[in-house]
Formats: structure tokens, sequence, C-alpha cells
């Protein structure tokens, strides 16, 4: 778990990809990159006009969950049955 500034569009793309390389990912007869962890990336965005002292504040949850494929349909065994 980590928690990253980006103060631009690009930054934010790199932190996204960052975290998507350190997920765990296992093939099953199912799909073939089941994703075998939780992905949370939280965006908090402020915005303001030129001389103005309002600040708007927006929070953006972007949620994937690891794949939920039912065992007993995807040949699973051992160790990644467990996960």
């Amino acid at each position: 778990l980590s928690v990253n500034v980006a103060n631009s569009e690009e930054e934010a793309l790199n932190l996204l990809f960052l975290g998507d390389t350190n997920r765990v990912v296992a093939e099953t007869p199912m799909n073939d990159a089941s994703t075998r962890s939780h992905c949370v990336f939280i965006i908090w965005l402020e915005s303001s006009k030129p001389g103005s002292s309002v600040v708007k504040r927006s929070k953006l949850h972007f949620v994937d969950l690891a794949g939920s494929e039912r065992i007993s349909k995807t040949g699973v065994e051992g160790m990644l049955a467990k996960e």
C-alpha cells in the first residue's frame, strides 16, 4: 500500500501502470489473466479559478476486485485455489 502525489496526468498514469504491474495475475482455464489481488486507485482533485478563494475538491475511487470465478468452474488446484 502506498500514497503518492501526482502533479500531472502523465505522473498519475505512470502511478496507475506501476500499481498494475505489482498485481498478482494467474492463468486459469476460464481466464488467461485472472487477477489474484485487489487494486484501489484513489484520485483527489482540487481546482480553483485564478484570483478566487473558492477551492473545489473531489475524491474518486477506482476499484478492481480480484478475480472471483467460481472455483469449481476454473479447474485450478493447490495454492492458486486457496487464493
